[in-house]
């Protein structure tokens, strides 16, 4: 069915006669090819899925058959798909009117002079509607004012299929079906419901109703609710009252839409500066609309991907808006508040300025802000690499703080991600200091950091102590994974040059059991290691945090 096909014939028919949509459908037309004070002569057109390939379907009212009796209309035997159907309409009405003219000569000839040219009369209808140059043929459609989308037309009218024609002629004629006579009553009220619409008022609504869902709010068919669906999950409902069209229509949106758009009264051109000489379709309103929401599929997509990977509280009071968990070192969590808002332009962040210090750069320096490309990048990219940068940076805190446990003098830099320990022994009679650097890769804890001994060690003795050091860095990074602290390797040089351990609780950081005040190596000793990758707890420390969070605080694995 060719729906655009079928709206250039609407709006044919329906500026040459009064027609309107039966129950706002435009593929069942019902109206007037001649009327005239004392009757109105109905027909029906209804258009099915072979249309233009062959004609509509005709539906005569009882005025037409009794006054016609059996009849054939060329155009209709001669219909292509070329033909036009107001040329139907019109030579049914040529038929009505020749016919209405020899019964007038004959009963009462002196009637004749008194009744109006049939264009004319078309004419003064028009003009007691409309002003002449509001009517053109690209801006009317079929009258739809008689139906409103509550009311049906059809139920109003009764069928029965024992009036058709019964004579030979009307078996052979396909395309001309006759109804029963409606009750007049009803007949009256439909016309003077028809009556009080305007053609133009039709014609938007015609427009309309080929887009969009909608309904009429109250009595008035140019007050309406229409429907707009952007996303399986989110439909708009806008308000419009255009009873005056062509003058400025009255548009209701909802909070929704002004949440992300701001308020289109006021955004959009074509309703600010509107112009009543040369008014926008309301179709040319809504369509412009939609295109402006219709990236909040996208924002839906993007959304989706971002709580597909952290856990979200999505806002209910937008469509744009979600707030991002992240956990990270120590159980701790940041929030973030992320607005999709300006997709496919990078997205608005904001979050606590304890985070900032952790991540220490500003959210415009970021690389996956700083290379953003529309219609390419996506935010979850952003949010990924702020969580990366909390989870490395709040790794390296929790290294400086647990080796600032055991030694005096550290020094952290964060633009370069240098680290300088000062470790202090006594190694047989004598005092030494140890200056170590350490270079934090870009991708710690991932990569294996770079350690240095800064020391320049005079006595000859102190080669074997430059030995061990290096074996000690050489064991300890071979078996470097990302669960590898820095603590651990420190504990491993004073085991080798020092005499005394730093060895301590990975949990609570102390060598005496918070709980039973046992040490946590030595004959009596309340220990316990990890049996994935050998850390060592104390032993209460360790049921607390198989208890609270089942797995090893560091490894992250289920004993």
């Amino acid at each position: 069915m060719d729906k655009q096909r079928i709206l250039k014939e609407a709006q044919k028919i329906s500026s040459k006669f009064p027609f309107w949509m039966v129950s706002g459908n435009i593929e069942h037309l019902y109206g007037f090819p001649y009327e005239t004070p004392e009757k109105k002569y109905e027909l029906e057109i209804k258009f099915d899925d072979n249309f233009p390939n062959s004609p509509p379907q005709i539906i005569y009212h009882n005025a037409i058959k009794n006054l016609l009796g059996a009849f054939q209309l060329n155009t209709l035997k001669m219909w292509s798909a070329e033909s036009s159907v107001v040329d139907i309409v019109d030579e049914l009405k040529n038929m009505i009117a020749s016919s209405l003219n020899k019964s007038l000569i004959q009963e009462e000839p002196q009637l004749e002079a008194a009744i109006p040219p049939l264009e004319k009369r078309i004419d003064e209808k028009i003009a007691q509607k409309q002003e002449p140059e509001q009517i053109s043929e690209e801006n009317i459609t079929p009258n739809l004012n008689a139906p409103s989308p509550d009311s049906n037309l059809e139920s109003q009218i009764t069928f029965k299929n024992d009036l058709f024609f019964s004579d030979q002629q009307n078996q052979q004629d396909s395309y001309q079906i006759s109804t029963s006579d409606v009750n007049e009553t009803k007949k009256e009220e439909i016309y003077e419901e028809l009556e009080q619409v305007s053609p133009t008022t039709n014609t938007e609504l015609g427009l309309i109703q080929q887009y969009y869902t909608y309904d009429q709010k109250g009595s008035n068919p140019a007050d309406i609710n229409v429907y707009m669906t952007i996303t399986i999950s989110k439909t708009f409902i806008i308000g419009i009252n255009f009873k005056d069209y062509p003058k400025k229509p009255i548009f209701s949106f909802p909070d929704d839409v002004k949440s992300i758009l701001g308020d289109p009264n006021k955004s959009f051109k074509s309703i600010k500066k509107w112009s009543a000489k040369k008014p926008p379709h309301i179709i040319d309103i809504l369509q412009e609309l939609e295109s402006k929401l219709f990236f909040i599929k996208d924002i839906e997509l993007e959304s989706k991907k971002i709580t597909g990977e952290y856990k979200c509280d999505i806002d209910s009071d937008s469509l744009t808006k979600l707030k991002v968990h992240l956990l990270t070192y120590g159980f701790k969590e940041f929030l973030i508040d992320i607005d999709l808002g300006s997709y496919p332009k990078p997205p608005e962040i904001s979050f606590s300025s304890e985070l900032q210090k952790i991540i220490q750069v500003p959210i415009t320096s970021l690389t996956s802000y700083k290379n953003w490309k529309e219609q390419e990048s996506e935010p979850i990219e952003i949010i990924r690499e702020i969580s990366w940068l909390v989870d490395k940076n709040s790794r390296i805190n929790f290294e400086i703080d647990l080796l600032k446990k055991s030694y005096d003098k550290i020094i952290y830099e964060p633009k370069t991600e240098v680290l300088l320990i000062d470790m202090k022994g006594k190694m047989k009679t004598q005092d030494l200091i140890f200056k170590f650097k350490i270079e934090l890769p870009q991708e710690f804890p991932m990569k294996v950091p770079e350690i240095t001994v800064l020391n320049e060690f005079e006595l000859e003795t102190h080669t074997k102590i430059k030995q061990d050091l290096q074996e000690s860095f050489k064991d300890f990074f071979n078996k470097w994974t990302p669960y590898s602290y820095l603590f651990d390797l420190f504990n491993l040089i004073s085991e080798k040059i020092f005499e005394v351990s730093a060895t301590v609780c990975v949990i609570c950081h102390l060598i005496e059991c918070p709980s039973c005040s046992k040490k946590i190596i030595g004959t009596d000793s309340c220990h316990i290691d990890c049996p994935h990758c050998d850390r060592s707890y104390h032993s209460h420390c360790w049921e607390q945090t198989i208890n609270q969070f089942g797995k090893c605080g560091f490894c992250l694995r289920v004993p």
